[in-house]
């Protein structure tokens, strides 16, 4: 079992970096974000197991996918006003 948190801790740091290196694709940082979320779902999910608790885990995923929903849309918004997901090239005065 400690071999397991163990695991899940090594995607959450690796995914951290990801959310960090890429900071200038937009993309990626949701997708590293993601994976950020289901590191710490999986961690969750142990923890849920031992407490008899599933209801914490809907709670969880609800808010999840209202977060990757809301990024999507975001990208697309960017990508039709500005034709690519680059933070560097945007101005962040206009916004």
């Amino acid at each position: 079992m400690m071999s397991n948190i163990y695991l899940h801790m090594l995607i959450f740091m690796i995914s951290m970096f990801m959310f960090v290196y890429y900071y200038n694709q937009i993309l990626l940082m949701l997708i590293a974000l993601e994976f950020i979320m289901i590191s710490f779902l999986m961690l969750l999910n142990m923890y849920s197991m031992t407490n008899n608790s599933m209801l914490l885990i809907l709670y969880y995923l609800v808010f999840v996918v209202c977060e990757s929903v809301l990024g999507l849309s975001l990208l697309i918004i960017l990508i039709r006003s500005y034709g690519n997901d680059s933070v560097k090239l945007l101005n962040m005065n206009l916004w």
